[in-house]
């Protein structure tokens, strides 16, 4: 059995290292990374993910997504954009469940943490729906804390939707504010 449990922390070990290594690269590469709008709905998606999988790095998934937005189908954009993104935001998760059973600090903060939020999925919506790089800390205390990884998913899912949809109608949305206060964007947005 305790072969086993040292196979197990190995493996831990393992795909936290991949993880940091992950993070560092696309940190590293992330002005080539936003520089690809035309690449179709799938490399979006795998973009968005990319961008996402970062944990504690910022990444320009909400840039890649509104640039594509210019040229392809905002709403097709904002679909692909936050599917890639929530499955991105897995890593983190995945990061705190191994953690956790790393590290009985991070498990009694993680438990500690848990005692003072009433609604786990309304606060991963929230923090999925703001424009903050808080995420990360999200998925990782989600994954320590054993949330469900669905419905982790899920909140996550809805709340970059949202926020995808804002930022890929984002043209839309200040051209009509524009004509509401009479001035015209066009000269001023490409």
């Amino acid at each position: 059995m305790e072969a086993r449990q040292k196979l197990r922390r190995a493996g831990e070990v393992l795909l936290i290292v991949l993880i940091v290594a992950l993070s560092v690269g696309i940190f590293l590469y992330r002005d080539r990374i936003g520089q690809v709008s035309r690449v179709g709905y799938l490399g979006l998606m795998g973009l968005c993910f990319l961008a996402n999988a970062t944990v504690f790095l910022p990444a320009p998934s909400l840039l890649i997504a509104a640039s594509c937005a210019f040229i392809m189908d905002p709403l097709l954009v904002a679909l692909c954009a936050a599917f890639g993104s929530a499955l991105g935001e897995m890593v983190g998760y995945l990061l705190g469940r191994t953690g956790q059973d790393l590290s009985p600090r991070f498990r009694d903060l993680a438990e500690k943490l848990r005692s003072l939020v009433k609604n786990e999925l309304l606060l991963v919506f929230l923090l999925a729906l703001l424009p903050l790089p808080l995420f990360d800390f999200a998925g990782v205390w989600c994954g320590g804390t054993r949330q469900h990884p669905l419905r982790f998913f899920l909140a996550c899912f809805a709340g970059k939707l949202l926020k995808m949809l804002v930022y890929t109608r984002l043209y839309d949305i200040l051209a009509w504010a524009g004509e509401a206060y009479g001035v015209d964007l066009s000269e001023l947005i490409p």
